[in-house]
């Protein structure tokens, strides 16, 4: 379990295409409690490559800095 915030993640399709593939590879989220959890050990790929990151993103929700990371599709 870990916390996660979807917002932080953007790619082409936005979380109607990363939410998906996290339940696919095992994952669950709660976007009120903004955690992700998944039972077992994950050796798997997700179908996205890193592109980079924006650390001028401002806070996130909690106040603390935030970093913006982008993906785009690896298929």
């Amino acid at each position: 379990m870990a916390d996660f915030d979807a917002s932080g993640v953007h790619l082409p399709g936005g979380t109607r295409r990363l939410l998906p593939a996290l339940r696919a590879a095992g994952f669950s989220y709660d976007p009120r409690a903004r955690r992700i959890r998944r039972d077992g050990h994950f050796t798997g790929t997700l179908p996205f490559r890193y592109l980079g990151a924006d650390d001028r993103a401002g806070p996130n929700y909690t106040g603390q800095p935030a970093v913006r990371s982008y993906y785009e599709s690896a298929l």
